[in-house]
């Protein structure tokens, strides 16, 4: 099953922070996220998670797989980065 990626604004501020280098590996990165979610199993309506990504990135999601949507709630740039 395919999923979509949704950033809700708060996700969206911060990524818009980014210099478009960090940008375009975080976009790499998040795509790497949704490939690896648990996504076999009984259904589950929502699901929600912590990730920190390989850039350092803490990423807040909610997995809704009964509409095939991955909502990115909230990131976190790591120490130290703007975002």
């Amino acid at each position: 099953m395919a999923f979509r990626l949704q950033l809700e604004p708060r996700a969206l501020r911060t990524l818009r922070g980014c210099p478009s280098a960090v940008r375009e590996r975080l976009q790499s990165e998040l795509g790497a996220l949704v490939a690896g979610l648990p996504l076999e199993g009984p259904p589950v309506t929502v699901r929600a998670g912590l990730v920190v990504l390989d850039s350092g990135f803490r990423v807040h999601y909610h997995l809704e797989s009964g509409h095939g949507l991955v909502r990115l709630t909230h990131m976190q740039p790591p120490p130290g980065q703007a975002g």
